[in-house]
């Protein structure tokens, strides 16, 4: 066993309660909550000879318990929307927030592609940024930085194309969507 590895469990210990706390004020239904749980204290594990090496633990952790929830609320969404009949879907006139998604594959077709490739395989197919540095043959941080740096270019298209939208949005007060 890494010794790197035998400061696990002290540590998550030390920290149990905080991140329970953590999760179960973002995740309500108590079961999964615990499973959460248990799942940051695998990826916790999973990274144990990150851990002495990590100025602000605390920091650390909640991170790794915010990006469990985020990817738990992820599968949640997408177990969902995808139970939904297609007569629910289809309405008479496109909501506000449908009409904002519906611009979202356009837009990502109009930025360069260093950025496209990487930002639509991770957010419109979902596939693990880790997957995708193998496949561009990158560091996963290189990765990272060029999705969010592809977020960023997205955002500023999308206000400049879809900002008439979200303004008519705001103007309006009776809106069903």
């Amino acid at each position: 066993m890494n010794t790197h590895c035998q400061v696990v469990g002290p540590v998550f210990q030390q920290y149990r309660e905080i991140l329970a706390r953590y999760i179960q004020s973002k995740v309500k239904d108590p079961i999964d909550s615990e499973e959460l749980l248990s799942e940051v204290m695998m990826k916790i594990y999973d990274n144990c000879e990150k851990v002495e090496g990590i100025r602000n633990t605390e920091a650390w952790l909640i991170t790794i318990a915010r990006n469990t929830v985020t990817d738990y609320f992820r599968k949640q969404q997408k177990h969902t929307t995808s139970n939904i009949p297609v007569q629910l879907v289809e309405e008479d006139e496109p909501c506000f927030m449908q009409e904002l998604e519906e611009c979202v594959p356009s837009l990502i077709a109009r930025l360069p592609e260093k950025y496209r490739e990487p930002l639509a395989a991770y957010e419109l197919k979902g596939i693990p940024q880790k997957t995708l540095a193998v496949q561009y043959q990158m560091s996963e941080s290189g990765l990272k930085s060029r999705v969010q740096r592809g977020r960023k270019m997205l955002k500023e298209l999308f206000m400049e194309y879809c900002g008439h939208l979200i303004k008519e949005e705001e103007s309006c007060s009776n809106c069903d969507c």
